[in-house]
């Protein structure tokens, strides 16, 4: 609908213009026709307004792009800025005395031994870190806790960050004037890191002019052409050193699904996507000759690819004889309502989140075992362990995995099943083995708080209060609210004499 401003006297080269329609007067009565003067001088007013309005317009468009530009230099101004803070204070914490500093035991002067990490599910023992490795350590943690950010997030941010006030402080200048995103920078990096720092600077005044003017993923295609001529190793040396970078990772995303990611060679991705498209090919033809298949029930290529992989992955044999009828394990709490079909409330995949009702009884159905855990339908307190699983710690292990959900470090994702249980207070420094004194850190985060300058308090409801070298202060709370952990009834006092301690008991842990 147009607006008033765009109201304009009808216009005779308009289309459904009748010229010979009479205009009438407010009376009703015809109106005179105007002569043909006045009829061109209300065409050429009728056009010098939309013409107005036109370049009112495109003055409108130019001051808010200009406006959006502006805020993108501002970005990229800020950026290069986080950039020169990030690098004075790694090179801060670099200082052989500054990193001494951060060292926990400092003041105690004492030579650092062996660190026992989770001694309920391993004995073993690691070595202590050095003065440097705990300031970095120190460094990226404060850093990703201060910007929300995961710790590799952080550590990367902070590398690069000494890059770009390092070998590259023409990109920075470059940003800090806003003639570059920090996301162009990036690419530079990527591309000039793996040659000599005289090469690098050759190609980054080679680049830099390109990267004014280019989309960042046509600066990435130009960076990878002139760097593959310099590059001091051939492809075929650098191909063999990526593969030992292969791996496999998993990322969870909304309504209950998730992403497996396969970094391999090549011609191995190409390969099994071949096939994967060759499998949904022949199925979905299948399909469309099966006339007791409705139309809506057919899928597209991507699903029957996502389907054909997952059959694979989860029931496929491999050639050493694994993964026939092998099932990831998983664990999943239902609530008891869910279970028996009454509520619609969603399930809780560890490691993930809420999960819809009927994927969660399937689950539960289809389970070849279950460890009975039931919660409350109101408090989500836990009403029973179940009769099978009758020792208090492995009940206990089982509680602080539901409760806890992931590591407690502020941040940090590992999964509660492969991180460890830490006593928040040391157990010899009289910290009791109880559910309030207990809570899951993966290893690098257990260790951060035993060797670091990090302290912690657990207070009630499981809510983790951690204070960093710094003095700032995060809260981490669990994952699952839940009530104490259910406990057996206290064992009659044996008349047998007492034995006498033989020295044979686990070394006590944190």
């Amino acid at each position: 609908m147009s607006s008033p401003a765009e109201q304009f006297p009808p216009d005779p080269d308009d289309p459904g213009h009748d010229a010979r329609a009479q205009p009438h007067d407010r009376t009703g009565g015809p109106t005179p026709r105007p002569n043909s003067s006045q009829d061109a001088g209300a065409h050429a007013q009728t056009r010098r307004r939309r013409r107005t309005l036109q370049e009112q317009a495109r003055a409108t468009l130019a001051a808010k792009v200009a406006k959006a530009q502006k805020a993108h230099r501002s970005i990229a101004k800020a950026n290069a800025k986080r950039a020169r803070a990030l690098a004075d204070l790694q090179e801060w914490s670099s200082d052989p005395v500054n990193a001494k500093l951060l060292n926990r035991d400092y003041a105690l002067h004492e030579a650092r031994g062996p660190v026992l990490t989770d001694a309920q599910s391993s004995p073993r023992k690691v070595a202590a870190w050095e003065d440097q490795e705990i300031a970095r350590r120190t460094v990226t943690s404060e850093v990703a806790c201060a910007l929300h950010l995961a710790d590799r997030t952080a550590e990367g941010l902070v590398g690069e960050s000494s890059m770009f006030a390092g070998p590259m402080k023409a990109t920075l200048t470059a940003m800090s004037q806003g003639e570059i995103s920090y996301r162009h920078g990036q690419v530079m990096m990527e591309q000039l890191s793996f040659i000599s720092l005289d090469e690098a600077a050759e190609l980054e005044a080679e680049l830099l002019p390109a990267a004014k003017d280019l989309t960042v993923g046509k600066l990435k295609a130009k960076a990878r052409r002139l760097r593959e001529h310099r590059h001091p190793e051939t492809l075929t040396t650098r191909a063999t050193a990526a593969v030992a970078e292969r791996g496999v990772w998993w990322e969870g995303r909304p309504d209950g699904m998730g992403t497996l990611t396969w970094y391999g060679t090549a011609t191995q991705t190409q390969a099994a996507h071949d096939r994967l498209t060759r499998i949904a090919q022949a199925t979905q033809d299948a399909e469309r000759q099966d006339d007791s298949i409705s139309e809506e029930q057919r899928r597209t290529i991507n699903q029957i690819c996502a389907d054909a992989m997952a059959d694979l992955i989860l029931d496929g044999v491999t050639p050493s004889g694994t993964g026939g009828g092998i099932r990831g394990q998983v664990m999943v709490t239902v609530p008891v309502l869910t279970a028996m079909g009454i509520s619609e409330e969603p399930g809780l995949l560890e490691g993930y989140g809420p999960i819809p009702a009927d994927m969660a009884r399937e689950i539960t159905g289809g389970a070849p075992s279950l460890t009975r855990l039931l919660t409350h339908p109101e408090t989500g307190a836990v009403l029973s362990v179940g009769k099978e699983h009758y020792t208090v710690p492995a009940d206990l292990r089982r509680w602080l995995r539901l409760r806890d959900g992931t590591c407690r470090f502020p941040g940090c994702t590992r999964p509660a099943s492969r991180s460890e249980i830490d006593h928040t207070t040391a157990w010899e420094h009289g910290g009791p083995t109880d559910y309030d004194n207990l809570a899951h850190l993966c290893g690098p985060h257990h260790r951060l708080k035993h060797q670091t300058l990090w302290s912690v308090v657990q207070e009630p409801g499981g809510v983790m209060v951690w204070t960093s070298p710094s003095g700032a202060i995060h809260r981490t709370c669990p994952e699952t609210i839940l009530g104490p952990p259910a406990t057996r009834p206290p064992k009659p006092t044996p008349r047998a004499p007492v034995a006498v301690d033989d020295g044979s008991k686990d070394p006590p842990p944190f």
